[in-house]
């Protein structure tokens, strides 16, 4: 809300401050799809704005995308969970491996999410599996 006040020449203009939300955002490029046996490395960014250091964490799973359930140890998923401290205007980069199962057939889910503060953000792909 604006309020201005004219005192002869002069316009004094008295606006509302707000202060900025903090947030909490990944950014990842997921595979289009993947072929059975294949290893990859899946990049991930934690996009911020906090101005002082806060700890968070940011975790990895896959499910199978036909009937939901937890498909991370047959994927190898070996570090599903990692921490990270916020630097003020400083992404936290990361990599989660995995490596698709030789018998896999579909479609698997990545699901990706980061907390930190209190303040949360997932993110959700699905990724075809093709044969060898």
């Amino acid at each position: 809300m604006k309020q201005l006040f004219i005192f002869g020449s002069f316009i004094l203009c008295l606006c509302s401050l707000h202060a900025q939300t903090p947030f909490l955002k990944i950014d990842a490029k997921p595979p289009t799809q993947l072929k059975q046996g294949q290893s990859f490395k899946l990049g991930a960014k934690v996009l911020h704005n906090f101005t002082t250091e806060k700890t968070g964490g940011i975790s990895c799973t896959f499910l199978n995308a036909s009937n939901h359930t937890s498909v991370d140890g047959w994927f190898l998923n070996v570090f599903p969970f990692q921490y990270f401290t916020t630097i003020s205007n400083t992404p936290f980069e990361t990599e989660f491996t995995f490596t698709v199962p030789d018998e896999y057939k579909g479609k698997f889910e990545i699901i990706l999410v980061a907390e930190a503060n209190k303040i949360k953000d997932s993110v959700h792909f699905v990724v075809p599996v093709v044969k060898k």
